[in-house]
This record gives structure tokens, C-alpha cells and sequence, in this order.
């Protein structure tokens, strides 16, 4: 049965998940460039979920609460990473991008991307479609230039073809970009509190139509991550947020000795206790991104098993607590 976390351990879960001070107000090529070599998991949010003042919420020192975000029914967690296009079945089509953004395991539901990564900027070469639907650029599409610092703002221009199939060339499209750094703070997501994240602001224009597309992202500044993306088009909307733990969860809070393993988990993991503890005094608790209970167990011996129970692929914060709910130790599990 699904429990939510009482007050206290909230407080002491956010206690844990906050406390990291302002970095800096510049994205650097040097920072940025950590995020190439992590894998970006991500939930597709309900756009409902989404709060749209969140967008206009600009300056220094803002807060952004984004804890309302919600999964969207169906859509599975997206696992993207950064990859050699040669990698891809459609390198051939884009030989001025470096790197390509997909999920290896979800190409029939996310297509790709190839983008270009370099000290002074990253452009966006195209991208291609499980339906086979593509584009093809011919002036690459600007996304954001090193270094970028708070209050600055940039316009570049782009030129691309669009298929609508592997062959068919469907229009010629033409247009600008102006991106702008319009706000940095504290961002709030369901899974906890993100210090140090700036707001970049997109504008594109097209030739096909009058609308113009927005897209609102939320950095991690001290890596470059993604936190949080919201781009409308048209009637075209997508939300996404990363499900990752903040900072200082990512490393395991001790009061005791103790080891998890295997982490990730596949079927079963193994906590080991050494500890002046008695059996009696343990028990250990999962929690999903969203706060709820999904798994508890007492810790019997020094040996104790986490049994999966057909909990789903994703990322679990975990607790160890003394018979008094005293948090002993907090960090995550990630069951795939």
C-alpha cells in the first residue's frame, strides 16, 4: 500500500535536498559540456500540471515552483543520453552535428536529435522521427552560446528543409531564434529543491505562418542540465522535467554503516548493516519521485534483501530509520 510521508520526514527530506548557495549567473562551455556524458531521465508531464507563471517569473533571486508537475497517463520514463551520430541509422544526413540526443531504448516512440557542441555555442542540425518525418538544416539553429551570462540576449537566423517521410520533401522553411537569459534562483520540482538554475528564453519565428514558437528551459548552471522544459508551438505543447535528486542527495546521508548493492537494481538488492544498532531498532522505506511509500521492510540481520515486487524501471529515494523514526541514512535507489 502507497503511504505519503509524514511532515516530519518531509522536512527532514527537504533538509537534505536544499541548502546548495548561488553558484554564479553564467552558463560556461566548461559547465555545460559536464551534461555530455550524463544520461538525462525524464518524466512527460501533464500540461495541465504546468504552471504558466512559471514562465514570466523573471530577475535575480527568483523562485520557481514547479512541485505541481504531474506524469502524463501512458508515456513512459525517457532515458536520453548524448551519443556518437555514427551511432544512428541517419548519421549520413547530418554530417556537421557531433552529438546526438536520443533514448537507444525508445526509437519507436522518441526520434532523434543532432546538434552541434562546441566552446562558443550549440546549433541544432535536425532531428528524425519514428514516423520517418525529418528536417534537415542547411543554416543551423542557435540554441545557445558560451559564455551566456544573466541579462544577455542573442538572435541568429536559420534556413531547413522539412520531410514528411524518408523522401519527400514537404517545405522550405526559413526563420530566426532569439534566445534570452532572463532569470536564475531556486527552482522547486516534485522530487525536491534545485539551487543555481537559470531560465533561457526562446523565441523562434518561421515563414511559413505568423505564430511564433516558445520554449522556456531551466538549467542546472554548475552542469548544464536540463531541469526543465516547456516548448509550445502552435497547439503543440510539451512538458518535461528531470527526475533526478538534487545535489546532495545524490550522495548517500549517513548515521551508520551500511551498504546497498547492487545499485542499480535489476530483481533484488542487498542491505548490509554494520552498525551498534540493534536488529530490532531498523527499518528501511522507499519512496517514489512523488513522495509516496511503495515499499518498506524491516532490517532483521546484517544481511536484508529488497525485494522488488514488480516496482516500476526508475529512480527510488530511500530511508533507513530507528524504531523512533529517527533518519539514519537517505539516498537513492534506481530500479531498471
Amino acid at each position: 500500500m502507497k503511504t505519503k510521508l509524514t511532515m516530519k520526514t518531509k522536512l527532514t527530506l527537504i533538509s537534505i535536498l536544499s541548502g546548495l548557495n548561488l553558484l554564479g549567473q553564467t552558463i560556461t562551455y566548461t559547465n555545460f559540456s559536464n551534461s555530455l556524458t550524463n544520461v538525462l531521465s525524464v518524466n512527460i508531464a501533464d500540461n495541465n500540471s504546468f504552471n504558466a507563471i512559471l514562465k514570466t517569473t523573471t530577475g535575480a533571486g527568483v523562485t520557481w515552483n514547479a512541485a505541481g508537475l504531474t506524469v502524463q497517463s501512458g508515456t513512459p520514463l525517457v532515458n536520453l543520453s548524448y551519443s556518437a551520430p555514427s551511432s544512428t541509422p541517419y548519421a549520413s544526413l547530418y554530417p556537421n552535428s557531433n552529438y546526438c540526443l536520443y533514448d537507444s531504448a525508445l526509437t519507436t516512440f522518441i526520434g532523434y536529435e543532432y546538434d552541434n557542441f562546441n566552446s562558443d555555442s550549440i546549433s541544432k542540425w535536425g532531428s528524425y522521427e519514428p514516423s520517418t518525418a525529418h528536417e534537415i538544416y542547411q543554416d543551423p539553429d542557435k540554441h545557445l552560446i558560451f559564455p551566456f551570462n544573466y541579462g544577455q540576449s542573442f538572435t541568429d537566423n536559420y534556413a531547413k528543409t522539412n520531410y514528411s517521410n524518408s523522401t519527400t520533401i514537404s517545405s522550405y522553411q526559413t526563420g530566426s531564434r532569439t534566445v534570452t537569459f532572463n532569470g536564475y534562483g531556486t527552482l522547486i520540482l516534485p522530487q525536491g529543491t534545485f539551487q543555481n538554475v537559470a531560465l533561457i528564453s526562446e523565441v523562434r519565428t518561421n515563414s511559413l505562418g505568423p505564430d511564433s514558437a516558445y520554449r522556456y528551459t531551466w538549467h542546472d548552471i554548475s552542469n548544464g542540465k536540463i531541469l526543465l522544459l516547456r516548448n509550445e508551438n502552435g497547439g503543440s505543447i510539451t512538458t518535461v522535467w528531470n527526475n533526478e535528486l538534487p545535489t546532495e542527495i545524490n550522495e548517500i546521508t549517513k548515521v551508520l554503516d551500511f551498504t546497498i548493492f547492487p545499485n542499480p537494481i535489476s530483481t533484488v538488492a542487498i542491505v548490509k548493516i554494520n552498525t551498534q544498532f540493534t536488529k530490532k531498532d531498523l527499518s528501511l522505506s522507499l519512496y517514489n519521485l512523488i513522495g509516496e511509500e511503495v515499499y518498506k521492510t524491516q532490517i532483521n540481520n546484517n544481511e536484508t534483501v529488497i525485494n522488488r515486487n514488480g516496482l516500476p524501471n526508475g529512480l527510488y529515494i530511500f530511508s533507513i530509520k530507528s524504531n523512533s523514526q529517527e533518519n539514519l541514512a537517505t539516498g537513492k535507489l534506481i530500479f531498471k
